[in-house]
């Protein structure tokens, strides 16, 4: 088995732990603290550094490595990791302590109608997320340099780290400091988390101390890293106008669409993002040594074997909404009026999974060529058509229209970036790349005719059970039309070792 293909299973393993442990965090907070003014105050708090910390993190990593790979081409590599180190810690710090020493006043003007004590909770929520910022940032780019060097999962290790840390502070400290258990169970985590990059160097490699920074090279990193930074910021901005017109139909409409689209998005963070993850390092390379023919041939088989998870899973979560969302959400408060509540607004953000996991194997590629620019361009257009569809589609449908407009809306960023990106390189070979989703989809297509004439057998069944028996037989039939239709990226994975072996 080759390496690419061992690393490539051990981070997707790591991104589905990351993924549930995240999930778990959620429950275990509503646990503790139900839908009090703490959890709003908690929500409320890290509005503002949460944004900070998002560019720092996922805009940091899909900067760096293309920079990092040339930088070490030219046997510089160190040196560069350790000139955007020093940098980013000296720019995180800044955010930090202004963002802190200001967190009182912006608590106090955004948020005028809290009690004292729930302000309070609020302002050290807000510093604490804050603190962490210049962390965040120095975290990321040693993430970055893992995931260059192909150790994806030590990556999102280092995040699942935090992740634990604010479940066992939130789990074993809130009878005791209430509702500062979650903010500091996160900050420690941070620290924790850039501790073990810390030692894993240990100290006296983890940079060139001595090595004087070199700001313009600082200064050229930063040039690019802040478009992909601000891009990457652009799907939360989305998500946070949603909630604005969601306020209009009342809380239990915000309840369901965020309920929804944290649900219907798991397809997509896992494989979406781990595609891409895995994918970006081998096209980084190949626009390193100037390979065009390589560049294109990683984008397609990123598409491909993106499809390949992704479109089981979809149809397989439209035909079982209510289901899944039953085993998800369904206790407690939760009961079933909610479920099918939901449910009606999964299916309008169904969309939206398939085209935004498509643009980020796309934004890749824009990544790689130093062109971030372009694609915030996009997203940027892409915030304003939310803003007009969410207006049309809720007063069409309701509060249904808002998933309905992210789901268009992702379908229009997602068409431009392609098609941008192509002018930008030359054409993909879209043949090739029809050929396979069509194989693809014909083989999603028997699956699900197959599944809805045998689910009326199993629908007395407990509620798991029928879940388990669906989900096994679809993947049966799905992977045995994979190999009847010899579909190229199922071979790929499992038959033969990838042309893209040695990047």
């Amino acid at each position: 088995m080759s390496k690419l293909k061992i690393a490539s299973i051990l981070f997707f393993i790591s991104t589905l732990f990351l993924k549930f442990s995240s999930m778990f965090r959620d429950i275990v907070i509503a646990h503790q603290f139900g839908a009090s003014a703490v959890v709003g105050a908690y929500n409320a708090a890290m509005t503002i550094p949460n944004t900070f910390i998002l560019f720092m993190l996922t805009g940091m990593k899909d900067a760096f490595v293309p920079s990092y790979l040339k930088y070490n081409k030219q046997n510089q590599g160190f040196s560069h990791l350790t000139n955007i180190v020093k940098g980013t810690f000296y720019i995180g710090l800044l955010i930090s302590i202004v963002g802190a020493l200001l967190s009182p006043l912006l608590i106090k003007t955004l948020f005028p109608t809290f009690s004292d004590d729930i302000e309070q909770l609020a302002i050290w929520t807000s510093i604490a997320y804050f603190l962490s910022v210049f962390l965040v940032g120095i975290n990321a780019v040693y993430e970055g340099y893992f995931d260059a060097n192909g150790k994806y999962s030590f990556s999102t290790f280092s995040q699942t780290v935090v992740v634990l840390c604010t479940i066992g502070s939130t789990t074993f400290l809130s009878k005791v400091i209430g509702g500062y258990s979650i903010a500091f169970g996160y900050l420690v985590g941070t620290v924790i988390s850039f501790l073990i990059k810390l030692i894993y160097f240990k100290p006296k490699n983890f940079i060139n101390w001595k090595q004087k920074i070199d700001l313009k090279e600082v200064r050229t990193f930063y040039y690019i890293f802040i478009p992909v930074g601000l891009t990457i910021m652009v799907g939360q901005i989305n998500l946070n106008i949603s909630n604005f017109f969601a306020g209009m139909f009342g809380a239990d409409a915000i309840s369901y669409l965020n309920y929804a689209f944290r649900l219907v998005s798991i397809p997509q963070a896992i494989f979406g993002v781990t595609v891409a993850t895995i994918i970006y390092p081998i096209i980084a390379r190949a626009r390193t040594n100037n390979d065009m023919p390589l560049f294109k041939s990683g984008l397609e088989k990123g598409l491909a074997i993106m499809f390949l998870f992704l479109a089981p899973t979809v149809a397989g979560m439209m035909l079982m909404m209510k289901e899944v969302i039953q085993i998800v959400y369904q206790r407690g408060a939760f009961d079933s009026a909610a479920t099918l509540a939901t449910a009606e607004v999964a299916y309008y953000y169904i969309g939206s999974v398939l085209f935004y996991s498509i643009q980020v194997i796309i934004a890749k590629g824009f990544y790689t060529l130093d062109k971030g620019n372009l694609i915030m361009k996009i997203g940027i257009l892409s915030i304003m058509l939310n803003i007009i569809f969410n207006f049309i589609f809720s007063n069409w449908i309701g509060y249904k229209g808002l998933a309905l407009s992210t789901s268009v809306v992702g379908f229009i960023y997602t068409l431009l970036a392609f098609l941008i990106l192509n002018k930008q390189i030359g054409w993909l070979s879209l043949g090739k790349i029809g050929k396979e989703y069509l194989k693809i989809l014909l083989s999603c297509l028997v699956m699900i005719t197959v599944l809805l004439n045998i689910k009326g057998f199993f629908e007395h069944f407990n509620v798991y059970l029928y879940f388990m028996i669906l989900t096994i037989i679809g993947a049966v039939i799905y992977l045995v039309m994979l190999l009847i239709f010899k579909t190229e990226s199922l071979n790929d994975i499992v038959f033969k070792k990838s042309d893209l072996k040695n990047y």
